[in-house]
């Protein structure tokens, strides 16, 4: 029989058997290759069809994946396994690498992972848990579901105020926010930003609180830790840190979320709650089980939970997606500081808006631009918004604004008011925010972006504040803004004087009372700029009394004084940062009393207005801060409470003359000082009219130093005497000099501002018919 060769050589690399199986897989393998590439093929395809035909400059988002992403979904989907399995399994363990936790838990969507988080610390087996009718502090900036599962696990939010600097809440707020039933807090971390956490840390520990961290916008940001020089990421520091995978945030899996956290115990938990309560994702399963011998264990519930699991496809998206995160966010980080780097040198930019700024020792992944437009120019925000679309930037409101606004807190937590949260407020009223992108931005579309923004036709509206407002000045300045907004026919239905409020056609007026706040106290002067955010401040305000209790305590009068100006100087100063340039219009006095014949000087007042107006100047030297001074000396006029303790020189000599015709009309009066004597005098009502003239058109170093006319002593009491009608006469003292002030006022003749004074003759007519107008009033009371 002829020999054959042995099969078993058919193996060495030199033969040319192939077997049926190994055809199979080379078969396999081409069309395995062959349907990728179609599939690539036909996305590159569509992808640069849809390119062409954008029109948008500036998109919100921009996509996130490719064809990697889509070949690693396909693969599942040929798979036939589309519920929680293997490639959750991955991505769970390549998220908790990357983000530097020991476990993580994925679910279908950031909103979930809040719902499933919120459920755990409320989980009555959780050794420690908060139980219905506990308090969370929760941002008054943030999602709907930082809210809602709070509400829907029994708990009650308090909302906290947010800082429109940071867009985050402050250590200072979630102290005050603090009580006895606040178990947990719920901070949400703004695009990509977020409180310095290690203020958050050292106050939850303080107070033995449990943290859920809403990192939904912020996944990759890091922040310094309290031990040494180390950071880490965003979303790790609390009990529970929740991200989001949503379409346009920093990777996706289309929907999709990530719960972290750092005990075995809690990892456990919340795969319990996220799958019906039951026992097949449980690390120690087996022991569990064991104890239930009866119920079979495929379908054993040992907690309350839900269906928030995730699909394969998801997974698998997520793991092609997390290897992108650091090329993705160092993308982001890179854009805003170039968008920062072409904005730090316009500055018309920085006289409209603003940009959000980092906490100390926060380096956010920026999710998105965050914007401020300045408060003068916040009734223009749906306007500049819809021109922002109108030429390809697309744009959002920061999350939802302030949160209180919305109709559901109005239904579930009645007690709260919007504007309890000034800080929110401000957001919500002037805030947006751009998209960031996660590929690199050409330098033209960044530097087409700013163009189009500053483009737009700004038109200022102030909201003025008047300090001291109850007094002369004050109320001549009001009843000019009021008679002006008459005569325009805008006063507005809900801004009325009654209210202290008026409003014309560029701006609105607030007067302020003592009912708003002690101007001494700088936690009242922080509230009342919280509260109205003034881009001008008329400031009017002096604390004084009788002629005899200055004197006689002038330490009391210099304090108060110096802590009421300093106060509005300083809160100025700070709420810059929110609201834009402030301006700071101090009227300066002197006064001169008169006391029978005494001339006495409250020298702590006088000294107290001496360094207001110091330190005016030095604002404008070390900050360039728009603070003005203005000064004129004999201001007279109505309004007054004319007595001889506390009034105005020229309003004294009219009390004092009427006063004499009434009581003894034939004999003569004594005056001070000799009829050769000058004074600077100035009717209130012009003066009112120069600083708000001054507002717009006066921004200099020195004091502006105003004055109608000068004019002896004797002219002057010879007019109140034709005008009073006084007979008797008068006389001076001639032991009392008169120290009133004579100055150069060449700046306010320099500027030569366009109002018509009123006739001294006319002035003091008014001033001396008024005065009598009221003692008649008071004798019928």
């Amino acid at each position: 029989m002829p020999t054959t060769t042995s099969s078993s050589t058919s193996g060495s690399p030199n033969s040319h058997f192939h077997s049926p199986l190994s055809h199979t897989s080379s078969a396999l393998d081409n069309s395995v290759a062959s349907w990728r590439s179609a599939i690539a093929t036909e996305w590159n395809v569509r992808r640069a069809a849809d390119k062409e035909k954008e029109c948008v400059l500036f998109p919100l988002a921009m996509n996130p994946f490719g064809e990697d992403e889509i070949i690693a979904m396909t693969e599942v989907l040929l798979s036939g396994r589309l519920t929680l399995g293997s490639q959750v399994e991955k991505a769970e363990k390549k998220f908790a690498e990357v983000v530097g936790i020991p476990y993580v838990v994925m679910v279908n969507s950031g909103s979930s992972a809040n719902l499933l988080a919120v459920s755990a610390i409320t989980n009555k087996l959780r050794p420690i848990h908060c139980d219905p009718g506990d308090e969370v502090l929760v941002p008054a900036v943030c999602w709907s579901t930082s809210v809602f599962p709070l509400l829907q696990n029994g708990l009650r939010p308090i909302f906290v105020d947010v800082d429109p600097r940071t867009f985050n809440v402050t250590l200072a707020e979630l102290e005050r926010k603090l009580t006895p039933r606040v178990k947990a807090v719920m901070a949400v971390h703004v695009l990509g930003n977020s409180i310095d956490m290690r203020q958050m840390m050292t106050f939850v520990t303080r107070h033995k609180l449990m943290l859920i961290e809403d990192t939904c916008e912020s996944l990759g940001s890091f922040c310094e830790t309290n031990t040494g020089n180390e950071r880490q990421m965003l979303g790790t520091f609390g009990d529970f840190g929740t991200f989001s995978f949503y379409f346009s945030h920093h990777i996706t899996s289309g929907e999709g979320g990530m719960i972290a956290c750092k005990t075995e115990e809690d990892y456990n938990l919340l795969r319990c709650l996220r799958a019906h309560g039951w026992t097949r994702h449980l690390t120690n399963r087996n022991m569990v089980e064991e104890l239930y011998p009866d119920i079979d264990s495929r379908f054993l519930f040992v907690n309350i939970g839900y269906n928030l699991r995730p699909l394969e496809v998801q997974g698998a998206m997520l793991s092609v997606q997390i290897d992108k995160l650091s090329q993705f966010n160092a993308c982001r980080r890179d854009n805003l500081k170039r968008i920062r780097e072409i904005i730090s040198r316009n500055e018309r930019f920085h006289r409209l808006m603003s940009l959000m700024e980092a906490s100390p020792g926060v380096d956010p992944a920026w999710f998105g631009v965050g914007i401020l437009l300045h408060r003068p120019y916040a009734h223009q925000r749906h306007e500049f918004l819809k021109y922002l679309e109108e030429n390809g930037i697309e744009n959002r409101p920061i999350i939802s604004g302030n949160f209180i606004r919305q109709p559901c807190i109005a239904a579930f937590c009645e007690q709260e008011h919007p504007e309890n949260y000034p800080g929110a407020e401000v957001i919500h009223k002037r805030g947006f925010f751009i998209g960031i992108h996660q590929i690199a931005l050409d330098q033209t579309v960044i530097e087409k972006l700013i163009e189009i923004m500053l483009a737009f036709s700004f038109q200022p509206q102030h909201v003025i504040l008047v300090t001291g407002s109850h007094r002369m000045l004050g109320k001549y300045i009001q009843n000019i803004v009021l008679k002006q907004t008459l005569e325009e026919e805008t006063v507005s239905s809900d801004l009325s004087l009654t209210e202290n409020k008026i409003k014309t056609k560029n701006s609105e007026w607030i007067f302020l009372t003592q009912d708003d706040g002690d101007l001494r106290q700088i936690e009242d002067v922080t509230n009342i700029f919280k509260r109205f955010q003034p881009t001008r401040i008329l400031h009017c305000a002096a604390y004084i009394a009788s002629n005899e209790d200055m004197c006689n305590k002038p330490v009391d009068f210099w304090l108060d004084n110096v802590k009421l100006n300093n106060n509005i100087l300083q809160i100025a100063f700070e709420f810059q940062l929110w609201s834009g340039p402030i301006k700071v219009i101090s009227i300066l006095s002197t006064n001169i009393f008169l006391e029978n014949t005494q001339h006495l000087k409250a020298e702590s007042y006088i000294f107290a207005q001496k360094s207001l107006q110091q330190l005016i100047r030095w604002y404008r030297q070390q900050h360039n801060c728009s603070f003005i001074s203005i000064l004129s000396d004999n201001v007279f006029g109505v309004y007054e409470d004319i007595n001889n303790d506390t009034d105005q020189f020229v309003n004294t000599l009219i009390m004092k003359i009427i006063n004499q015709q009434e009581n003894d009309p034939s004999t003569s009066v004594v005056l001070t000082n000799t009829c050769t004597t000058e004074c600077e005098i100035l009717f209130a009502h012009d003066y009112a009219k120069i600083i708000i003239w001054a507002m717009d058109n006066y921004d200099e170093d020195e004091t502006l130093l105003v004055s109608d006319q000068t004019i002896s002593i004797l002219e002057l009491v010879q007019l109140i005497c034709q005008h009073a009608n006084f007979v008797g006469g008068f006389t001076f003292d001639n032991n009392v000099e008169y120290n009133g002030l004579l100055y150069d006022t060449n700046s306010i003749t320099r500027l030569n501002p366009p109002i018509q004074m009123t006739s001294l003759s006319t002035a003091i007519q008014h001033t001396v018919e008024w005065y009598r107008n009221k003692k008649c009033k008071e004798s019928i009371i």
